[in-house]
């Protein structure tokens, strides 16, 4: 498996990963906490912290401290960077179809 069908699979692996990359596309200056991100998707902070995690560690998500809290954001850039790649794996999977 090449690393963008990778990292492919770890973004879509959970419904709430799902939910969570919709919500930071639909509203991409969105800065949260933990439990207002979980509130906003129909959820508990506790259901959606290890999915949340695992966008940190792709680098979809990433976390500021603001005063005693800690928001969560996403990160522009890794997001393009990795939206990229997946579509430029997704052209190249097509193209090998057609072959």
């Amino acid at each position: 498996m090449s690393n963008a069908s990778e990292t492919l699979a770890r973004l879509l692996a959970s419904e709430i990963r799902g939910d969570l990359l919709v919500l930071f596309h639909r509203n991409p200056g969105l800065i949260d906490t933990l439990d207002g991100v979980a509130r906003r998707i129909g959820r508990t902070a506790a259901t959606i912290e290890q999915d949340v995690n695992d966008l940190i560690n792709l680098g979809v998500l990433k976390t500021r401290v603001f005063g005693k809290s800690q928001a969560l954001l996403l990160d522009r850039e890794r997001d393009r960077e990795i939206l990229e790649t997946v579509a430029a794996h997704i052209k190249d999977t097509r193209e090998g179809e057609t072959l």
